[in-house]
């Protein structure tokens, strides 16, 4: 695939500095904000420092901000896990409050209140653990229809590359992380990097998009076939009013084949960044069958992906903090187009840790 073969080139061979200057010099003289980084102080709670409302592309309202996590002290460059929380599209502004007036948080208990994990959440786990957390936020899909929303998250990725140095990040170690809407746009953003219709051409068009993981917590894959498999009191998706007619801006059965461009599984190629999809069976908005459709699309590709699939278990990813949640699972692990099936591992926090430990570690 495209996508793949842009990816393996960029993380074997580096890029080119002399042309990262002139690029970056071009989008400063097309007043891209994403192209300066900020002066201000970190604020700085128990568990990170924390750059709040970094403008990676031009402003969007709140839609081209982010949230930046680091570790309280730096030993070496820092992985990088770019999260991107939910909301049916529907809202620009979902990265979280990083911060309460300013003030130093302690978060006593880190599990999400609604269910959903959000970037404060992770961050508390994680950056302690050594690595940078991004809260992300991306237009809405009132502001603009697909692939914006790939393309905000790519500027994204791409500032953070270009701002890689000054923050301690490791610019070859980037994961993308999401539940929901949210898992489609980090699964979106990971699975087509180099395919030039959505890439763009916002923020730091000079550096790469690639990835070199993703986390998909139920997320959307194919919208033609999301009804076929609905819950008898599930969400219907083929309205004209559903959030995946409102993202592509008309109803979704008018143009399959445009609907088809929108499917991260038709990006899915032998070097594809390994998957971790979890999905539950009772789910009535997303249902389960989008995950088994991604997986197997990594199983034909030969990829690397985990799947589990949790029985009864709605819309939230609640199990994350606990592995009896997930009792009676079922877990698919693929890889150079071999599938073994099992119990383990548990979808928690630890397991995607694992995870990324694996491939942005190694």
């Amino acid at each position: 695939m495209q996508g793949a073969t842009h990816r393996r080139t960029f993380l074997t061979g580096g890029l080119v500095a002399g042309v990262a200057v002139v690029a970056g010099a071009a989008a400063c003289a097309r007043g891209e904000l994403g192209a300066r980084p900020p002066v201000r102080e970190p604020h700085v709670t128990e568990h990170y420092r924390v750059f709040t409302n970094l403008e990676y592309a031009a402003p969007a309202d709140r839609g081209h901000l982010l949230d930046l996590y680091l570790p309280l002290r730096g030993e070496g460059l820092a992985p990088v896990v770019i999260f991107q929380k939910g909301s049916a599209f529907k809202d620009a502004d979902t990265k979280g409050l990083a911060v309460a007036d300013g003030e130093r948080v302690r978060r006593e208990d880190p599990r999400p209140s609604d269910g959903v994990i959000s970037a404060p959440e992770l961050a508390s786990l994680w950056v302690p653990r050594g690595y940078a957390v991004v809260g992300l936020n991306v237009r809405s899909s009132s502001q603009v229809k697909f692939p914006g929303q790939v393309h905000d998250a790519k500027a994204a990725i791409r500032y953070l590359r270009a701002h890689a140095a000054m923050y301690g990040l490791n610019p070859q170690r980037f994961a993308t992380m999401g539940n929901s809407s949210g898992a489609w746009v980090s699964t979106m953003a990971a699975l087509t990097s180099g395919v030039a219709d959505l890439e763009g051409d916002l923020g730091h068009p000079e550096q790469s998009s690639a990835v070199s993981a993703v986390i998909d917590l139920f997320g959307p894959t194919d919208f033609l076939a999301m009804d076929a498999h609905r819950l008898p009191d599930g969400e219907v998706h083929d309205s004209p009013l559903s959030p995946e007619s409102t993202l592509m801006g008309f109803p979704i059965q008018r143009d399959p084949a445009a609907v088809e461009k929108a499917n991260p599984a038709t990006y899915v190629g032998g070097d594809s960044p390994p998957a971790f999809i979890t999905h539950g069976t009772g789910d009535p908005l997303v249902p389960s069958h989008q995950s088994e459709i991604l997986f197997e699309a990594y199983e034909k590709a030969g990829a690397t992906a985990t799947l589990a699939l949790l029985p009864g278990v709605g819309h939230t990813d609640a199990y994350l903090f606990d592995a009896n949640y997930s009792a009676g699972r079922v877990v698919k692990q693929t890889r150079s187009g071999v599938t073994l099936s099992g119990a383990d591992p548990a979808p928690t926090l630890d397991a995607l840790l694992a995870f990324l430990e694996t491939h942005l570690r190694a």
